[in-house]
């Protein structure tokens, strides 16, 4: 049975609206899918990057000239960090794809009970905060641009979407590391579930694009080397000769209602949210627990949050970065919590083709995810031709696959032993 609400009503269904995103293949979410779908990779060589210096070249970068530029203008726009323009642009879109705004971007319902829950990894701090530091540092003071703190804090995302759209409900920012997307779509969930709202625009943003966040990763050893003249193979999500992951970077939102604001409405319904839980390994700063009971709990605990038994589930949209021991943890949590039937269920993972967008990945896999509902197909996972024996799963590539998905579950999962899962459900329309 589905777990009550806390406040002691029957918890309420949730179900997905509208859908955006922005990432390395394309502008919008139906571009995104579509290029997702045909095996497409958003994966390139960095001109301005010395592999001399950098041992890794190559990154999933969303292109400024094709983002759209419809939400914010003028002073708005400039003194708006990156990250939050990302985020912003991406909900106008899943807005407008729910048709809760019209031609002329204004709202056609009051959306002030409406809230934003979105998340990131590092905000604007490598895009607003160092260079200001960097201003202090060479010209002092009175050069620190006066916008600084209203520009890089993480919570700014949402402060955008929410003031733009006019949205006054529920408000938070998530940073959980890798996990951020989908626990930050989970949280919104549960506002909507337990009656805290009856509208979220729910997601995450990434800009992750200055060297010294890609030096990090590099000290880190956590980046893939071995492909700088060939970026579209480099990121190899469960494959046998995977060598770490590609930074990427984008937003992904989704418009939750409340189902009767839904149905009131008229809305088009993409899919439903079934369940969502978090936890964490308690392990390790960076490496997952190997037997990946962290990720395992996670997934049991979602499940149980939407009565759905492990039977039921027949896709997994996963989180697989492409490093060694995280991808293998991963399967070990599949086979804990599918037993038997974990060789016969459809997995994919997205990366191969977009790179990891940090914070934003989970979003944007759940926008796939749910696309993989409404459209009954599973995009392939890049990349994977070497199967690995310790990782006896049914790896979706080499093309997408048709498949009529009723239940899935989406993982995430990142530094700090962040787990979060999300379980969607075909929406029959009952």
């Amino acid at each position: 049975m589905p777990v009550p609400s806390p406040s002691g009503m029957p918890p309420r269904r949730v179900v997905v609206t509208g859908l955006g995103a922005i990432t390395s293949l394309g502008a919008s979410a139906p571009e995104t899918w579509q290029r997702l779908v045909a095996g497409e990779s958003g994966i390139r060589r960095v001109p301005d990057l010395d592999p001399a210096v950098h041992p890794s070249v190559i990154r999933g970068d969303v292109a400024d000239a094709t983002v759209p530029a419809r939400f914010l203008e003028g002073k708005i726009a400039r003194n708006t960090s990156r990250f939050a323009r990302l985020g912003v642009e991406a909900a106008g879109e899943a807005l407008l794809d729910a048709g809760l705004l019209d031609a002329n971007l204004g709202p056609t319902v009051d959306l002030a009970a409406g809230g934003a829950l979105l998340g990131t990894c590092v905000g604007g701090t490598y895009d607003d905060l160092i260079p200001a530091y960097d201003t202090f540092s060479t010209r002092g003071p009175a050069r620190v641009p006066p916008h600084l703190h209203v520009m890089f804090p993480h919570n700014l995302a949402a402060y955008g979407v929410q003031a733009r759209f006019g949205l006054g409900g529920p408000s938070a920012t998530v940073v959980t590391a890798c996990a951020t997307g989908a626990q930050a779509v989970g949280e919104a969930f549960h506002a909507i579930k337990h009656g805290r709202a009856p509208l979220m625009v729910a997601g995450a943003a990434e800009s992750s694009r200055h060297p010294f966040f890609l030096a990090g990763f590099a000290a880190m050893r956590a980046l893939v080397t071995d492909a700088n003249d060939a970026p579209e193979r480099a990121s190899r999500p469960f494959d046998a000769t995977r060598a770490g992951f590609v930074l990427g970077e984008g937003a992904g939102v989704l418009i939750l209602e409340e189902w009767e604001h839904a149905r009131d409405r008229g809305a088009r319904i993409y899919a439903e949210i079934l369940g969502f839980a978090s936890s964490n390994d308690a392990y390790h700063p960076i490496a997952p627990h190997p037997e990946g009971f962290g990720a395992a709990r996670a997934i049991r605990a979602a499940l149980a949050d939407g009565g759905v038994a492990p039977e039921s589930v027949d896709h997994v949209n996963a989180h697989a970065a492409s490093t060694p021991a995280g991808d293998l943890a991963e399967a070990a949590a599949i086979a804990a919590v599918f037993a038997d039937r974990a060789p016969e269920i459809p997995v994919t993972s997205l990366k191969g083709a977009l790179g990891h967008c940090m914070g934003a990945a989970g979003a944007i896999e759940t926008v796939a995810a749910v696309l993989t509902l409404a459209e009954g197909c599973i995009p392939p996972t890049a990349n994977y031709r070497t199967f690995d024996p310790e990782i006896p799963l049914d790896i979706v590539h080499g093309a997408a696959r048709p498949a009529a998905v009723s239940v899935l579950t989406k993982h995430s999962f990142g530094l700090g032993g962040q787990n979060a899962c999300l379980v969607l459900k075909r929406w029959d329309g009952a």
